[in-house]
């Protein structure tokens, strides 16, 4: 059995936010990206964004949304209709969607993986559940621990702080191997 296409999209923020905690979703897309040795993201026009595939293995697509977090929901929409129109009828029923992004109630480098439900209050995820009509697509958060404040402020200067080496270093050793596997799982399911 062949496996399934999985379309892996991250979401975080551009420009000046790009390297920070909040873009762990692109931090974490970046080093699939080298790992794989798939060839550089490149701009593409059908997908409204930077996109990277294996030129061996086209069992993943990456795909990195170029807006702002909170509005990721269009720039994924447009990704998996471009994906999808790329596919077979056999490959389209099998076809998978996963949305990395950053998890702040997770540890550093903690890994969740999840279908579906709540998005508990992250904005990214809101915004591609309204966008695709559905919260039915898999979920890779990548922890990026919390700040010890809760209140908006704090927390808000903490997602767009830049990350450190530690804290990458920390997706790259703990995170990345996690994220390889659930990748692997999901594409034999």
């Amino acid at each position: 059995m062949a496996q399934r296409r999985i379309l892996v999209c991250s979401i975080g923020n551009p420009g000046n936010y790009l390297n920070t905690r909040h873009s762990a979703g692109h931090t974490l897309s970046n080093l699939l990206q080298e790992t794989l040795a798939f060839p550089p993201f490149r701009k593409n026009s059908s997908y409204g964004g930077d996109v990277s595939v294996g030129r061996f293995d086209s069992t993943y697509t990456l795909f990195q949304s170029p807006s702002f977090m909170n509005l990721s929901g269009k720039a994924v929409k447009k990704a998996w209709k471009a994906f999808m129109v790329e596919l077979s009828d056999e490959e389209k029923k099998d076809a998978l969607l996963v949305v990395l992004h950053d998890e702040l109630e997770a540890a550093l480098g903690r890994v969740r993986v999840k279908k579906g439900g709540s998005a508990r209050g992250h904005n990214g995820l809101v915004s591609c559940a309204e966008s695709l009509g559905s919260k039915d697509f898999w979920r890779i958060g990548i922890g990026i621990g919390r700040p010890d404040g809760r209140d908006s402020e704090t927390v808000s200067e903490y997602v767009l702080g830049k990350m450190t080496s530690h804290e990458k270093g920390t997706l790259k050793m703990e995170s990345l191997p996690e994220v390889l596997a659930a990748l692997a799982k999901l594409s034999a399911a």
